[in-house]
């Protein structure tokens, strides 16, 4: 019988004996689970018994193709993450790996730090997700409860009655984001830099908020927010207006470092006069890009001219995605 699934085990495959103890050796740490196979048929066997979280995987193997045995190793387990590892450097097997879309691509001769980095970030991704899929799945218990409950109970417009449907509601917009969430965190794997990462959340953010223009900073290595990205439906603002836009915001998040909406208008003084009368009727979000408590990295301003304004759905929203998004960008650091 396979083992139970445990956020923190790890499948190494390699044909170099060394190169194999090595990575063993490297990435083993207390309460890891570390399984190591020489060929293809040892690991799809190993994978059966213990079925590891995540796989860390030599190219090329002696009885089988690197590719192949990632596939089937990934169908037999749902996506398994990957970490590939390799010294080849043919380059329609290099295109055929990244197509696959592995945790990291790393050649031969191995940076270990960066391969101990790698998986530990993966690792606590998985964690992460595991504890969002375990919550999910207690509040639709939940919500399916408080549903039985209101079709046993006979129709009544009692205070009792009322706070039911509102908890249900409730229940039920919190499995609503926590769905987003994890769809959210799904886009974010394949996002290998910052505006990769940008892309997915402005994405988001416009299917479910509707048409939005937006700046993207983060700090560079002398703490200085820098725009790393513009962004807009259907094309990203004019540069000079969107830079002029943030410039007041940064003092604004600085100060008070949370998701909040403004209302350019109404602090037209403290923006420069040249941009004063394009002010009217823009609505700007905020939301700062905060990995953990006390550490911004960055920010992104979302604005509206003289669409809907927004509400408070769209803070909600921003609440929602500020904390990955900025795990993301961190992690491409």
């Amino acid at each position: 019988m396979p083992d139970a699934y445990a956020a923190e085990s790890i499948l190494v495959v390699d044909d170099e004996p060394q190169l194999r103890e090595l990575l063993v050796d490297a990435l083993n740490r207390p309460g890891l689970r570390v399984y190591a196979a020489g060929s293809g048929s040892q690991a799809m066997e190993l994978a059966q018994r213990h079925r590891p979280s995540l796989l860390v995987m030599d190219l090329l193997l002696g009885d089988c193709s690197g590719l192949e045995l990632m596939d089937r190793l990934r169908h037999a387990h749902k996506d398994l993450p990957t970490v590939v590892i390799t010294g080849c450097h043919d380059p329609d097997t290099l295109s055929q790996a990244r197509q696959r879309r592995p945790v990291e691509l790393m050649a031969k001769p191995l940076d270990l730090d960066r391969l101990r980095s790698t998986v530990a970030g993966e690792l606590a991704r998985l964690a992460r997700q595991s504890i969002l899929q375990r919550r999910h799945q207690r509040l639709r218990r939940l919500a399916r409860a408080i549903r039985r409950r209101r079709q046993e109970q006979a129709p009544s417009a009692s205070p009792a009655h009322v706070e039911l449907g509102r908890a249900c509601q409730e229940l039920n917009t919190r499995v609503a984001h926590q769905k987003l969430l994890l769809e959210y965190q799904q886009s974010l794997l394949s996002a290998r830099t910052d505006d990769d990462v940008f892309r997915s959340f402005f994405s988001l953010f416009a299917r479910k908020s509707g048409a939005v223009f937006g700046v993207a900073n983060v700090c560079d290595a002398d703490a200085q927010l820098q725009v790393v990205g513009r962004f807009g439906v259907p094309l990203p603002d004019n540069q000079a207006f969107s830079q002029r836009l943030v410039k007041p915001i940064i003092d604004l998040v600085l100060a008070e470092p949370r998701c909040q909406i403004v209302d350019a208008y109404e602090r037209r003084a403290d923006f420069e006069p040249v941009i004063h009368r394009y002010l009217p009727g823009v609505s700007i979000l905020v939301m700062p890009l905060i990995p953990k408590p006390g550490e911004l990295i960055g920010l992104v301003t979302l604005y509206r001219k003289g669409e809907q304004p927004f509400l408070r759905s769209d803070l909600d929203l921003a609440e929602l995605l500020m904390q990955p998004t900025a795990v993301a960008v961190q992690r491409n650091d």
